[in-house]
């Protein structure tokens, strides 16, 4: 069974949480969505859960991504 990347952003619900085929794609997909948040002077945090699927995929997060105080991004392995 292959296992699959859920990126959830902001307060989405985890039945919201958008399919990624990898981390990488997670994070160029935060990445754009921070940075134009960023220009309005916002911020957003993501999670990214790994899983075989939604269903399956836990409450608790396996990777936070955040925003740094330079503008790249601060993932953290939780």
């Amino acid at each position: 069974m292959s296992t699959g990347c859920y990126l959830r952003m902001g307060g989405d619900a985890l039945l919201d949480a958008e399919p990624c085929r990898s981390l990488a794609v997670a994070r160029a997909t935060y990445m754009a969505a921070a940075r134009e948040l960023d220009r309005y002077g916002q911020t957003i945090t993501a999670t990214l859960h790994i899983a075989p699927s939604l269903a399956a995929a836990a409450e608790y997060p396996d990777y936070l991504f955040q925003l740094g105080p330079r503008g790249g991004l601060r993932s953290t392995r939780l």
